[in-house]
This record gives C-alpha cells, structure tokens and sequence, in this order.
C-alpha cells in the first residue's frame, strides 16, 4: 500500500479498486441519510468533495484496467449520481451525469493522463515524465504526434510511455497546440465530454 493505494504484485489493481468500491459505497450510504436536511446542490458538493475525489485519486494508473473493474469504478459514480437526485435503478443515469458536467470514469481518466502529457511536453511536469515522450520525426510539423513505442506485454500497454503518446496522437489538432494550460483542460474537458455523450451530444 503506497500513499493510500494497494499495489498488488500483478498491478491488476483488483484489491484496490474492491477497496475503494467499499470506502465510497459506505461514504454514499452516509451521505444518502442527510437527504432530508440538506439541499440539492448540498448533496452535491458533499458527494463531489468526499466520494468523487476519491474516485480520482491516482486514477491515472487505473488507465488500461480491464473492463470488470472499469465497470466497477463506474459503478461508484453511477450510485453517487443516483444519490444526489434521489433516482431510482429504472431511470437513465446519463442525462443527470451530463447535467452534474461528469465525466465518465475512463474519460477521467484519459483526462488526467493527457493533462500530465501536455505539462511534460511544456516543461511542467517532472523531468522523468517528459524524458519518456518524443515526438514522431515522421510526421508533418502542422500535425505535431509522439512517437508511440509498441509493447507485446500488458505492463508495456499501459506504460505512460504507449498510452501518453496513444492518447495524444488521437486528439484534434487544435487541441494539441494549445498554448495555455486552462485552454487546454477546458477543450480537452469538452472533447471528452462528446466522447462521453455521443448520442444526446450531435
């Protein structure tokens, strides 16, 4: 266990993620008794502060689990939206998760791990994360890609190293050359956002 988060020898994050699901369920059912006295929005900063915050921690290392536990993590966000707005298990969750602006889980994740690329590309992340990413010689200067090293093992697939360059190289241009870091999060946001969304999103 490092800093709160159980790394198992394999990194399936199996007892990490059975763990969080239990922390957050029992902050939600806590949560869930003081409905009737607070309002709305209250619930909502409550859930947001306490059980999403802990959803995000360290999730960059979630990137790459497999969809069982992907699932799971979803399953978190899923019970505490339901919470806030009192819904049942019946009705769709999607149009109050867009309403809350949340992203879904594997988006938050990419999310997390392409703000780390561009402070690495930019010279404001440590040095041993930018040493990792180098950008393709091969590509045009007005397409701007890293080069993406290729990996047989599942450790390798889920390395910063594959899945930084992966994910950048699959961004719009306009997003990739982005000069500010707070224009950068608030297209990347919306760009997930429809990744998210894309039936209701058109």
């Amino acid at each position: 266990k490092n800093l709160g988060f159980i790394l198992d020898s394999p990194l399936s994050f199996s007892p990490q993620v059975l763990r969080l699901k239990s922390i957050c369920f029992n902050k939600i059912r806590k949560i869930s008794k003081m409905k009737p006295f607070l309002s709305t929005k209250q619930i909502q900063c409550l859930t947001q502060a306490l059980v999403i915050s802990s959803l995000d921690y360290c999730n960059a290392l979630y990137i790459g689990l497999n969809s069982t536990l992907l699932k799971q993590l979803q399953i978190i966000q899923n019970r505490a939206c339901r919470v806030i707005f009192g819904l049942s298990r019946k009705e769709s969750l999607e149009p109050y998760l867009q309403k809350l602006h949340w992203l879904k889980v594997k988006e938050r994740m990419e999310f997390k791990v392409l703000l780390l690329t561009f402070k690495a590309l930019n010279g404001i992340a440590p040095a041993y994360l930018s040493e990792l990413l180098k950008y393709d010689s091969t590509c045009s200067s007005r397409s701007p890609s890293l080069f993406a090293p290729s990996s047989n093992s599942t450790f390798g697939q889920r390395a910063f190293a594959t899945i930084a360059p992966s994910l950048w190289n699959s961004l719009p241009n306009d997003i990739k050359q982005c000069q500010s870091i707070n224009i950068f999060k608030a297209q990347l946001k919306t760009h997930l956002f429809k990744k998210c969304y894309p039936r209701t999103l058109r």
